[in-house]
Parts: C-alpha cells; sequence; structure tokens
C-alpha cells in the first residue's frame, strides 16, 4: 500500500511538472491602465506626467503608436462631454504627447511615467482638479488598448 501511495504521488508530481507553468498573461494581451494621478510640473504648468501599467505585443514596427492626452474643464471639474469627439472645444487646457518611442511591446507588464506637454499641439494650464486622460496604445501587432477616465491632476 505504501509504495502504491509514493508511485501515486510521484505521478502526482511529475504530472504537475510536466504541464509548465501557467502564466499570468494570456500570449497576444494588450492592455493598458492609468495609474494614479496627473502630476503637474511645478515649472511649467503646461507640462504633466501620466503613469500607466500596459502590455503589448510585436516589437517596435509601423504599426507601434501611443498617445497619451489630458484634457480639462475651466472649473476642472469631470465633465462627461470630455469623453466626445471634438471635446477639444470645451477644454480650456490640453497637454498630450505621442511618446511612442519609449514603448516596449515585449509581451512583458511595464509601469512607465510619460510626459505631457504642448510641444505638439495644445494650450492653457494644467490646475489642481480632475482632468480627463486618455492612454492610448497600439501593440507593434496592431492590437488596440486604451485606458480613458477621470483622475485628479494635482502638484
Amino acid at each position: 500500500m505504501k509504495r502504491m501511495l509514493v508511485a501515486l504521488a510521484i505521478l502526482v508530481v511529475a504530472a504537475v511538472a510536466a504541464s509548465g507553468t501557467a502564466s499570468a498573461t494570456p500570449a497576444g494581451k494588450t492592455d493598458a491602465q492609468v495609474l494614479g494621478n496627473v502630476r503637474i510640473d511645478p515649472a511649467d504648468p503646461t507640462v504633466g506626467y501620466v503613469t500607466a501599467r500596459y502590455i503589448c505585443n510585436g516589437g517596435m514596427t509601423d504599426n507601434t503608436h501611443l498617445w497619451v492626452s489630458v484634457k480639462q474643464t475651466a472649473d476642472r471639474s469631470p465633465d462627461n462631454a470630455l469623453k466626445g469627439e471634438s471635446s477639444s472645444g470645451i477644454s480650456a487646457a490640453w497637454s498630450q504627447s505621442h511618446p511612442t518611442g519609449q514603448v516596449a511591446c515585449d509581451g512583458q507588464w511595464h509601469v512607465q511615467t510619460f510626459t505631457i506637454s504642448q510641444a505638439d499641439y495644445g494650450f492653457g494650464a494644467l490646475q489642481q482638479g480632475q482632468g480627463y486622460v486618455q492612454f492610448c496604445l497600439f501593440g507593434g501587432d496592431n492590437v488596440y488598448a486604451a485606458s480613458q477616465r477621470f483622475v485628479e491632476v494635482s502638484y
């Protein structure tokens, strides 16, 4: 009986070892999540910092692209109109960037802080209050993920 239990235990251990390790990330997954608040640069209120957690695949190709944007209304409240097309028309402040070169689409999770500014286009100064953040990512395999939500904007 003992031999039978030992043999069964060995078979169970071997079966578990042969099954491989479970991955927390399915192959080909693309995802993005804005983390925390937008931080305003104290030296230049048109510049802010957005931290996000993301995963993408396919490496750096012509398809890889990241756009990060923060818009605020005049009263810095969470106005749902900021979620719509042409929402810059109701915005008092808008800072953005296309930091595609900083993205690593290697199938691993990354947490990074990205700088937004008005170097490409934008207007107004970021101020304390609520802002609508858009973190829109295309992986090298052209799979899209976005995190778009209201967050606190502060120094």
